[in-house]
């Protein structure tokens, strides 16, 4: 059983957990955006937290504030400003996240069996092109 990053060195363990709880709260608001430009109703509340919970493995605790956060982000001002602030990112960063949350949804039955829906979404929220994720679908 390999050692946990903590065992080896705390500080550089504690830096990797803050890495991937950075990336998985990316890919959650992605996901978020995804899912709607509106204000997130039942259907896509049920989808984040069970995303959150199960593929991401959050605590109850933690979803619900990930939840709060997201909820807040209810303005079509601040969806607009979401979105501009991913495109913003370099290309090769939009396509890490795009891939992430490909490779995550597939661990999800209802975002697995809406795949190409969601890879619609995705990439026009990254602003990415067809061919950019075009590897993805096999």
């Amino acid at each position: 059983m390999p050692a946990s990053p903590e065992a080896i060195s705390p500080a550089r363990g504690r830096a990797m957990t803050a890495a991937m709880n950075a990336v998985s709260a990316e890919v959650l608001l992605l996901l978020r955006l995804a899912l709607t430009d509106e204000a997130i109703g039942p259907r896509e509340a049920d989808v984040l937290r069970r995303f959150a919970a199960s593929v991401l493995k959050f605590s109850d605790d933690e979803v619900a504030e990930i939840m709060s956060a997201l909820e807040d982000l209810a303005l079509e001002v601040d969806i607009m400003q979401a979105r501009a602030n991913f495109r913003q990112m370099s290309h090769e960063r939009r396509l890490i996240l795009a891939e992430t949350l490909f490779e995550l949804a597939m661990r999800d039955a209802e975002l697995g069996c809406r795949a190409e829906r969601l890879t619609t979404r995705v990439c026009d929220v990254l602003a990415l092109g067809a061919e950019d994720v075009a590897h993805l679908s096999g």
